[in-house]
């Protein structure tokens, strides 16, 4: 959008702010509008009457979320909670549904990233139904790596999701989650300092991924 047009924008949004643990949003949820994150890391899940959970995906700064309830009309299809302090702007659905009919530019990119997300969601249920836990693991680092930036041998990702959040993400367990991020420890492809996790050599993390089996 224009600068003009964002600035016209700015009276009607609301800025939020949620501490690390609370819930943003829940499943079936009937509130609508569009979040836009400005500060801190959420994650997008949902849980099995077992207690399971399921994780989607990480929000991080300028990522948004709230769309899809936004264009149809019906409850929320997931939970969203704040892995850490998070600071937010809100489009309420009021606003999103004048975008909708006066602001052609709006409506496209959402149309992008709504087709983004779609083959994203596509890799990941090929991913969790025909890729061996590892390999998953491989390929999630390189995505969070792409997002984090870098000279494309090195990254740095921060904060790191907690194993237990990337087994969510990736449909696994803890253990092997843990036991593959050791193992690349061990070949020094990675390595965890509190919250950061660096990738030392991402050609050497892609090249494990085609060893063990996964397409990039």
């Amino acid at each position: 959008m224009r600068p003009d047009e964002i600035e016209r924008l700015a009276p009607s949004i609301d800025h939020l702010r949620y501490g690390k643990g609370e819930m943003i949003l829940q499943r079936r949820d009937q509130e609508g509008g569009i979040y836009l994150l400005l500060d801190g890391v959420l994650l997008a899940n949902q849980y099995a009457k077992s207690g399971r959970e399921v994780g989607y995906r990480r929000i991080t700064p300028g990522g948004y979320f709230g769309e899809i309830a936004a264009i149809d009309g019906l409850p929320r299809s997931v939970n969203v909670v704040a892995l850490e302090d998070s600071r937010l702007a809100r489009l309420p659905q009021s606003l999103v549904r004048r975008l909708f009919d006066d602001s052609p530019r709006f409506m496209r990119a959402l149309l992008e990233d709504m087709a983004a997300l779609a083959r994203g969601l596509t890799d990941r249920l090929f991913e969790a139904t025909a890729v061996p836990v590892a390999c998953r693991v491989g390929i999630e680092l390189l995505r969070m790596a792409a997002a984090a930036g870098g000279d494309g041998r090195q990254a740095t990702i921060h904060p790191c999701p907690t194993h237990a959040e990337l087994a969510a993400l990736l449909g696994s367990q803890r253990e092997p989650v843990t036991r593959e991020l050791n193992r690349l420890a061990s070949l020094e492809i990675v390595r965890q300092t509190g919250r950061t996790l660096h990738v030392l050599d991402l050609p050497a993390l892609a090249a494990e991924v085609e060893r063990i089996g996964g397409e990039l």
